[in-house]
């Protein structure tokens, strides 16, 4: 189960503790009551008979709940770990000291939870899990880490691949994130396309974190291109801007042939440019970048 979906059982659980705690406080006032009332035996036993079943509440409370939700052992991150990201990864060379070791950590905790195959290999590189990891990082990078929905695989092909998901040496996918179905905790990604992402930093083009984008419009259930991380004002005005761009005819030019064809591509191809050249999406979309900017810094 992803991290959110426990971390949503852990309130629920912790909702229906708090109303019991209401009840045994209830119960817990009624006693000087009774005391006032010359019935000290009665008080005292009442008092105590409370006591043991607040205990009791909250043993299975720990034992139900809490225990539901703890975490799998993060993967160890050593020097040479370190080392790679800093030379294959732009977005983690130029974060701060603070900021590289929270997004080692945030590696760590994704390939904990992911399961990541790499296809035509019984276990997968150690790099390839990198590379997706660091996507999912750069992609959700200011929200809390548990929010990758529902997903719980990867699955990585060495080239792109056909619309049926198979492996295709003239296939045209480089990436997809599935939508109802019994792949729909599924992300597929193309290891070529994956890897050219991080070989130029400033293009706007990385094939992973334009997937994850996509998981991240999936938050609220729908691929609609209107990320779920605005308000609902700031919504309106952001479906209001998507459609007067994808009306402009020099779109593909500005952003590439893909992100004119929806909402949804427009928004994760987006999402690839301000992750990777957010200057450049200032100057472009000035709008929507302030209002990423502002639900993300």
């Amino acid at each position: 189960m992803c991290q959110m979906n426990q971390y949503l059982k852990f309130l629920e659980g912790k909702s229906r503790f708090s109303a019991w705690l209401i009840v045994f406080f209830i119960l817990l006032i009624t006693i000087p009551a009774l005391l006032g009332s010359e019935m000290k035996t009665t008080a005292k036993l009442f008092g105590v008979i409370v006591m043991m079943l607040l205990s009791a509440a909250l043993w299975i409370w720990r034992t139900q709940t809490i225990r539901k939700v703890k975490r799998k052992a993060r993967i160890p991150i050593n020097l040479n770990d370190k080392y790679w990201l800093n030379e294959r990864i732009p977005f983690y060379k130029f974060l701060n000291s603070v900021d590289k070791r929270v997004f080692e950590d945030r590696i760590a905790l994704f390939l904990a939870e992911v399961v990541i195959t790499e296809v035509g290999k019984k276990v997968p590189e150690k790099s390839t899990c990198f590379f997706v990891a660091c996507s999912a990082v750069i992609a959700f990078w200011g929200l809390p880490y548990w929010n990758y929905g529902d997903l719980t695989e990867v699955l990585v092909f060495p080239n792109d691949f056909s619309a049926d998901d198979e492996a295709d040496p003239s296939g045209n996918f480089q990436g997809k994130v599935h939508h109802g179905g019994i792949m729909d905790s599924t992300m597929i990604l193309s290891l070529t396309s994956l890897k050219r992402g991080f070989e130029i930093s400033r293009d706007g083009k990385n094939v992973g974190v334009h997937e994850f984008a996509h998981l991240l419009d999936k938050s609220d259930r729908s691929i609609d291109g209107i990320p779920f991380i605005l308000g609902d004002e700031e919504r309106q005005v952001w479906a209001d801007m998507i459609e007067h761009y994808l009306k402009k005819k020099n779109l593909r030019e500005i952003i590439g042939h893909q992100a004119s064809s929806s909402p949804a591509e427009f928004f994760a191809a987006l999402f690839e440019l301000y992750r990777e050249n957010p200057d450049r999406m200032r100057k472009r979309f000035p709008e929507l970048f302030n209002l990423l900017e502002k639900n993300l810094s």
